[in-house]
């Protein structure tokens, strides 16, 4: 007898699976992913556990093919407030709109992974067809086997490395922090201060290891005390340079991880009647309106947003219309240093 082939094709999980393992409607999975409506916790955690057991993604190309009017791009970031993050919006959209995109924003409060794929969940159902990351969310998404099940393309704007499964846009932090420390060496300091951003993003590590890497070159010893973390904040901006001036051996330079965190730099040197640049020199990265606006302006490494943004865009566009294969590797951008009166000469 000629033996028969057994058929090992998967039943595609919908909404509808996942809702009748958990013995709940199609709505309330929906209101779980979405973050909307009354669901109780415990209904809630058991949706979350559903969706993982059973593997449910949602169907991305099924979307394309429906003719949405207009394709979407999903932005996720995080829920903190800075001029950076503002930029970020602005460039993102006025790129979408330039190709007739539409922008599905979606804030994240939590930095987990779990939180992160709910997001991506979230935006997918809202229509989105690609999406734009901003650190941590694409550090924590790269790692995802969920995401990475998706197989929706996705860039990430202001990275720091290659991530895997989408296309990272970016400047050469390390250089910029590099180049940022040596503007400050080449005026005439020696005791310079760093503030660096959450260590969970990439770019505060190769921001860090920049300024080390210059101060290293010139022969310059980095007190430990001289280096503060921060969080991409104007207030842990305040901490860090409260706690800096405070120290015995006060630095005469402080170089901040962003724009923000320098303008509590700022705010904090002015309020103890320090001038600026003459007692204190102060630098940073960006360039955001906030710092042109400060008084005094600020020297930044400048980064390119909009075309950051036009190029994050292009990306998954043209995978969208079949003109590429998925989006990755990275495209680093140039940025500009940009010296202004908030850096100059110690005071003797």
């Amino acid at each position: 007898m000629p033996s028969r082939r057994l058929s090992h094709a998967r039943t595609p999980v919908t909404l509808q699976t996942v809702a009748e393992r958990v013995g709940v409607s199609t709505m309330t999975v929906s209101n779980v992913i979405n973050g909307r409506g009354k669901v109780s916790a415990e209904t809630r955690a058991r949706v979350t556990e559903a969706i993982r057991a059973t593997g449910y993604v949602p169907n991305v190309a099924a979307r394309r093919l429906a003719g949405a009017a207009g394709t979407r791009l999903g932005l996720l970031y995080p829920d903190i407030r800075s001029p950076f993050l503002t930029e970020v919006l602005l460039a993102a959209l006025a790129s979408a709109n330039a190709v007739g995109a539409q922008l599905v924003v979606r804030e994240g409060g939590l930095v987990t992974v779990a939180h992160a794929e709910q997001l991506v969940m979230q935006a997918i159902e809202a229509g989105a067809e690609g999406l734009l990351l901003v650190p941590p969310y694409a550090e924590l998404l790269a790692g995802s086997a969920y995401f990475q099940r998706l197989g929706i393309p996705a860039a990430a704007i202001a990275g720091a490395v290659p991530l895997q499964g989408m296309q990272t846009v970016r400047i050469d932090n390390r250089l910029a922090a590099d180049q940022l420390t040596t503007h400050l060496v080449q005026a005439g300091h020696t005791q310079i201060a760093f503030i660096t951003g959450p260590m969970d993003h990439g770019d505060s590590h190769e921001r860090l290891l920049g300024f080390q890497q210059a101060m290293a070159r010139h022969g310059l010893a980095i007190a430990p005390a001289h280096i503060r973390t921060g969080r991409f904040c104007f207030q842990s901006g305040c901490e860090a340079a409260e706690s800096l001036l405070a120290e015995p051996s006060r630095p005469t330079a402080i170089l901040a991880s962003n724009d923000d965190m320098a303008l509590g730099v700022l705010w904090v040197a002015q309020r103890a009647g320090l001038r600026v640049p003459q007692d204190l020199s102060v630098a940073a990265f960006d360039d955001t309106a906030a710092s042109r606006r400060a008084w005094p302006p600020l020297t930044v490494a400048a980064q390119p947003m909009g075309a950051m943004a036009d190029a994050a865009v292009a990306a998954i566009i043209a995978t969208l219309v079949g003109k590429a294969e998925m989006p990755e590797g990275e495209q680093v951008l140039a940025h500009t240093l940009l010296v202004r009166t908030s850096s100059g000469p110690p005071r003797r």
